[in-house]
């Protein structure tokens, strides 16, 4: 019997107790656990449990992948600091371009100056992989070029 099948028996008899007892109060019914009876477990065959999942070895980076990333993001943060994009912030609220134009040209310069930040940020942390990159190559490297944990 089934799991289904066996909720559906409970009901079977949550119901004739219910007709049995007519004076039973109408707003509280029965719990569907007070009709489980000894013996009912050899009744339901309970779902298996799902096979473990298997698990695939963790793969690491190259420092020298990582190297790659760096330099281009330090070719982008390059790009924008000797793009227009990136002008001084204190000298870009002195432009007397009208109010229109001074709002365009500082939202250009501040979404330059965030997308700085980010590269930055991404630089720093790329430094940090590269690191540890570098020392678990040079820690756990074998004759024949294979990394082992």
């Amino acid at each position: 019997m089934t799991g289904d099948e066996y909720m559906a028996l409970l009901e079977q008899r949550r119901d004739a107790y219910e007709a049995e007892h007519p004076t039973a109060r109408a707003w509280v019914r029965p719990l569907l656990e007070w009709f489980i009876r000894p013996g009912d477990e050899a009744l339901v065959a309970l779902p298996t449990t799902a096979p473990k999942r298997q698990t695939t070895p963790r793969t690491y980076r190259t420092a020298e992948s990582l190297r790659a990333d760096r330099d281009r993001v330090d070719a982008e943060i390059r790009r924008l600091s000797d793009s227009a994009a990136l002008p001084d912030r204190a000298a870009s609220h002195g432009v007397a371009l009208g109010r229109a134009r001074t709002a365009r040209h500082q939202a250009r310069a501040d979404r330059a100056l965030a997308r700085a930040a980010e590269l930055y940020q991404r630089l720093s942390v790329l430094d940090g992989r590269i690191a540890r990159a570098e020392r678990r190559e040079t820690t756990h490297s074998t004759t024949d070029g294979r990394n082992e944990r």
